[in-house]
């Protein structure tokens, strides 16, 4: 399951990309994210962190690996462990817009099993505008944030 979303920040595209790609920023605009700690030395393609993420009334720890790290335009990162039974890949894109940036949010779930392509089909359409939702909160967390610390 992909999905999309957009949202225009009035900063600048280095600065916007600085936020997101601190991954310690996290608890500050993602929902469900209390925690979030870098694990390796330094954030680049590669470096690990974890997340403490909590649904509902649960709570449980996410390892993430850095899988694309293009200063200012590309951050990508995917799931290497967690409660999910499926994977998980969010990639942010960035465009400057004059002083300001566009940032796009592009999340993908989901193997490639028949179980998980039936799912999609049969639940896709509500599930996919769930994330949607959530998605364009938290963009605008993000850019509340961001734009507050200017």
């Amino acid at each position: 399951m992909n999905t999309k979303n957009s949202i225009v920040i009035d900063r600048p595209i280095d600065e916007v990309f600085a936020y997101v790609s601190n991954v310690e920023n996290m608890p500050r605009w993602m929902s469900g994210v209390r925690r979030a700690k870098l694990l390796s030395k330094k954030v680049k393609a590669g470096a690990r962190f974890s997340a403490d993420y909590v649904q509902g009334m649960r709570s449980s720890v996410i390892d993430f690996r850095i899988i694309e790290f293009e200063p200012p335009v590309r951050f990508t990162t995917r799931t290497e462990r967690g409660p999910f039974s499926f994977p998980f890949q969010g990639t942010f894109e960035f465009r400057a817009i004059g002083d300001s940036t566009e940032v796009t949010s592009a999340v993908e779930t989901g193997g490639e099993s028949v179980a998980t392509r039936l799912a999609d089909l049969v639940f896709g359409p509500v599930v996919r505008r769930g994330f949607q939702r959530r998605l364009q909160a938290e963009l605008e967390a993000l850019r509340a944030n961001v734009t507050a610390r200017g």
